[in-house]
């Protein structure tokens, strides 16, 4: 087949910068997948290159239908990137309401795109984890639009700025105020009423929801209801309740008062580390790796994480690298979550943003959850700055409560209601009923005679 060799050069032009999915067919039905490891090899013959992992099922596809298209997407097209990439929650047919064309091979192509390449498999190369699939051209076709769609260091990134934000179409708060929140109080909390305001927040939408920690009593009184608490929690589909546990004997109280998630960490500040749990960091990591087998033997998921990741009170600035250094060793250890904690309150949009785009890479598939607090009035932005590179779970507290007996300083966390209202705002979907929140932040204020470091509770009815 003759290939236009200005059509195929303006294809290759895009190709070889912008994002796209590879679609294949598979029993008659539509496969694809975003994908950015894409280099052309030649226009005489015209013979394109393609790197799958071998995990992916549209490797498994290509390999059995011998047939493959590529669509270059646009920098307006970056949702239907995530699409195909599985970043959109609640998307389970990729191609439901999209307007395909077929190729020549029957492969779908994708509505809009920059340029699109249809070809049959030529040659197949084992690259380790990857197979190289070489492809026959057999149809080519590119517009004149020259604005591709860029994927850099696992960022989405456009050529030029658009109105519309790098953002992602939706993020996962988890409340952390029935521990966080409370653990500072003075004025104790009935178990009725704490329990009475977890069920209300699970009412409200959120599905995970930190309850207590299981530390001595006299290190925090707050919680030492800690057992009473759960045994009273509303078992409700979809809710899953974590209590955080500074050693083994907090993990096991934890596991025998019927939690399945349990939190974990050691500071990056060797003072803090003597200051919360009176040992020092290696000892702390240590302790962390029995801890997280112990949990995994007994069918629990364990969220580990760095804390002062930002900065220490005691210490200053935290070298990055020693974080990362601590986030390797935990996700060698094999936790099912990793987090990263400004316990203190001292981060910086720029600090989140490098710190963030250095550890991602590392974690794969791990998500990482960012638990920010608002010592010095930072901390939406800094929510925002992880937004932007790719985080999309973060800790929060209705009505902004917290801070950390063992810092001195350490004001609350990112407030709940605060943070749904700017995601919200910014088209970010949460889930969250925003008035039942805020509902709950007042009934606290109004318990405790005091105003909450909240926002938007106030405003709210």
């Amino acid at each position: 087949m003759t290939i236009d060799s200005d059509q195929f050069k303006q294809a290759m032009s895009q190709f070889a910068s912008g994002v796209t999915v590879v679609t294949t067919v598979h029993q008659g039905q539509p496969i694809g997948i975003t994908a950015s490891s894409f280099s052309s090899l030649s226009l005489e013959p015209p013979l394109v290159l393609v790197s799958l992992s071998k995990r992916l099922f549209t490797h498994r596809v290509i390999e059995e239908s011998g047939v493959f298209a590529v669509s270059v997407l646009s920098a307006y097209q970056q949702e239907l990137g995530m699409r195909f990439a599985g970043m959109i929650p609640d998307i389970e047919d990729r191609f439901a309401g999209l307007e395909t064309t077929t190729a020549v091979t029957g492969c779908p192509i994708l509505p809009d795109c920059l340029a699109w390449i249809d070809c049959t498999v030529w040659a197949s190369y084992d690259g380790g984890d990857h197979t190289i699939f070489v492809g026959q051209v057999q149809a080519v076709d590119a517009g004149e639009a020259d604005m591709p769609l860029l994927y850099h260091n696992r960022l989405w990134r456009r050529s030029e700025a658009l109105t519309e934000p790098t953002i992602p179409p939706g993020a996962t708060l988890i409340e952390v105020g029935p521990r966080d929140g409370w653990q500072t109080l003075e004025t104790f909390i009935p178990t009725e009423l704490k329990v009475g305001i977890i069920r209300k927040l699970a009412a409200a939408g959120l599905k995970r929801i930190q309850v207590t920690s299981f530390v001595h009593p006299k290190l925090v009184p707050q919680m030492a209801d800690a057992e009473a608490v759960c045994a009273q929690l509303p078992r409700l589909d979809g809710v899953v309740y974590n209590g955080l546990v500074l050693n083994m004997k907090g993990l096991e109280r934890a596991h025998a008062a019927g939690l399945t998630h349990v939190d974990m960490g050691v500071p990056a500040s060797e003072t803090l580390s003597q200051k919360n749990a009176n040992c020092s960091i290696a000892e702390g990591m240590a302790r962390m790796a029995e801890m997280v087998a112990f949990a995994h033997e007994r069918g629990m998921t364990v969220r580990g994480g760095v804390q002062t990741a930002f900065g220490c009170v005691y210490e200053g600035p935290i070298e990055r690298g020693k974080v990362v250094h601590l986030a390797r060793r935990f996700l060698a250890m094999g936790v099912d979550e990793l987090s990263l904690a400004d316990s203190a309150g001292l981060g910086n949009p720029n600090q989140v943003r490098r710190l963030v785009q250095e550890i991602r890479p590392l974690a794969g598939d791990t998500p990482i959850v960012l638990h920010l607090h608002d010592t010095r009035g930072m901390g939406l932005a800094n929510c925002l700055s992880a937004l932007k590179s790719g985080i999309t779970h973060f800790d929060t507290s209705f009505g902004g409560l917290g801070g950390c007996p063992f810092i001195e300083g350490a004001k609350g966390n990112i407030p709940t209601e605060d943070t749904a209202h700017m995601l919200h705002e910014m088209g970010i979907s949460t889930g969250l009923d925003l008035a039942a929140v805020t509902a709950v932040s007042r009934q606290m204020a109004n318990f405790l005679g005091q105003e909450l470091p909240g926002k938007i509770y106030l405003l709210d009815g």
